[in-house]
C-alpha cells in the first residue's frame, strides 16, 4: 500500500479476537511499513515463545496482543513492540519503583512492559489483572496514565500514526491522521502520548 492523500489511510475496525478478517485489514500496513524502513517483516511467535513469556510473567498476556504477535511477531511500526523475550514486569525493580509516589507503586507493581515510545523511556505496559492499557510517561507527571481498554485500542491509534509517517511526504497526511486519533481518543490523551501542547 501506498500513503498519498489521506483517503489512502486504513482505519482498522476489526477488533481482534472478534471480527473476522482483521488480519487482512492490518498485514498491508504492517507489511508496507516494514518495506518502506528496508526491514523484513518480524517473525510470527510460537506457541512455545507466548507460553514461555507468560510464565515468566506469572500472567496471561492479553488475549488480542497475544493473537496479534501469533500472526505479526512484534511488528515494525512507528513505536516500538517490543519481542517477547523483552516483556518485563515493571515492579521488579525495586529501586526504579522508589522514584514515584506509592499510589503510583501500586499500580506499577502490576504492570507488565511491552513497547515504547520512540525508545526515549516511555513505556507501554499492559496490568496483568485487568490487561487494560497504561502509558508510563518517565518525566512528566502524572507518571502512570490508564490510556485504553484494549491492546487493539492502542494498536488502532498507532496504526494511524503509522501511517500518517507512511504519507508524510504528503503535506497535510500526517497531521490529519493525527488528528484522527484525536476523533477516537481526545486531544487530552493525544497530548500526553504525544507530548503536545495542541495543534495550530
Amino acid at each position: 500500500m501506498e500513503i498519498n492523500k489521506i483517503e489512502d489511510v486504513i482505519l482498522p475496525r476489526r477488533v481482534i479476537g472478534v471480527d473476522a478478517g482483521w488480519e487482512e485489514e492490518l498485514a498491508p500496513i504492517i507489511a508496507a511499513y516494514a518495506y518502506n524502513g528496508y526491514e523484513e517483516p518480524a517473525a510470527p511467535a510460537s506457541a512455545a515463545e507466548i507460553n514461555a513469556c507468560e510464565q515468566r510473567l506469572g500472567t496471561t498476556l492479553p488475549a488480542d496482543l497475544k493473537l496479534f504477535y501469533q500472526r505479526f511477531g512484534a511488528a515494525k511500526l512507528t513505536e516500538i513492540l517490543c519481542p517477547l523475550s523483552e516483556f518485563v514486569a515493571a515492579g521488579d525493580n525495586a529501586a526504579w519503583l522508589a522514584n514515584y509516589p506509592a499510589e503510583e507503586q501500586e499500580v506499577l507493581r502490576e504492570l507488565v512492559v511491552f513497547g515504547e515510545y520512540l525508545g526515549n523511556g516511555n513505556l507501554w505496559c499492559f496490568h496483568k489483572q485487568t490487561k487494560e492499557i497504561y502509558y508510563f510517561d518517565h518525566d512528566t507527571q502524572p507518571n502512570v496514565n490508564r490510556m485504553f481498554a484494549t491492546f487493539f485500542e492502542y494498536l488502532q491509534c498507532l496504526l494511524i500514526l503509522t501511517q500518517g509517517e507512511l504519507g508524510s511526504h504528503v503535506e497535510g497526511v500526517e497531521k490529519k491522521c493525527e488528528e484522527m486519533v484525536v476523533a477516537l481518543i481526545g486531544r487530552e490523551r493525544v497530548q500526553k502520548w504525544l507530548y503536545y501542547g495542541g495543534w495550530g
